[in-house]
């Protein structure tokens, strides 16, 4: 299989692609959840009942590291979609834990914090860059400079006018009119998958613990909206 054909499994593939929009109805989601939550895996399949209401123990992320399959494509994604500046590159150096493996590192940092970015290249003995499975990974989160809502929603418009495709948002994480989608957090938001499919959330205005318990108390489920 090529690297040009893969497609991770935690991307939709193109037949249910097309459906893909169903994902931005309430309805459609907590639909897809119900079953996990009949089978007693999730509480609940509403998405609001999933919010963070105990302060966390850590105060911030170090450094996330995500395989890619050409760090210089991904690099070059990271330089014009977010903005993110190279700092340094390393040469190829021994897997930390597959013998007879290499791994090769590219450093990216933001505004505020340095390297806290790494696209890991990863090859196999005979110098092939694999494709590790994504199965466990959902997305994560970039805070855009100036952290409002109209940072975001212009990073959004701009990035559109610069050719990139947005897969979700610009949307407000709760349930408040026009933007609000009935999801947790407050913040503001929109998505975009990068060249390899990693689904990367641009946001802001983050709402608080404090926010959320002042406007819902112990409501749970469809009582918040």
């Amino acid at each position: 299989m090529s690297n040009a054909a893969f497609v991770p499994p935690n991307v939709l593939p193109p037949f249910k692609l097309r459906f893909a929009g169903l994902l931005k109805r309430k309805w459609f989601r907590e639909m897809v959840l119900l079953w996990p939550t009949l089978t007693r895996r999730r509480f609940s399949n509403k998405t609001e009942d999933y919010g963070v209401f105990k302060p966390s123990l850590v105060a911030h992320m170090g450094q996330l590291s995500i395989y890619v399959r050409d760090i210089a494509r991904s690099r070059a994604w990271y330089e014009q979609v977010a903005g993110m500046v190279h700092a340094r590159t390393c040469e190829p150096e021994p897997h930390p834990f597959k013998e007879g493996w290499r791994v090769r590192c590219c450093y990216m940092s933001a505004t505020d914090h340095e390297e806290c970015l790494v696209l890991v290249e990863e090859h196999d003995p005979s110098g092939r860059i694999t494709v590790p499975s994504g199965m466990s990974f959902f997305h994560f989160a970039l805070e855009v400079k100036g952290n409002q809502l109209e940072d975001v929603l212009d990073f959004a418009k701009q990035r559109q006018a610069d050719g990139f495709q947005l897969n979700y948002g610009p949307v407000r994480h709760n349930s408040d009119p026009h933007l609000g989608d009935g999801e947790t957090g407050g913040n503001v938001a929109c998505y975009l998958y990068d060249p390899d499919w990693h689904n990367v959330e641009f946001c802001g205005a983050m709402d608080t613990i404090e926010n959320y318990r002042a406007r819902y108390g112990d409501l749970k489920g469809d009582d918040r909206a």
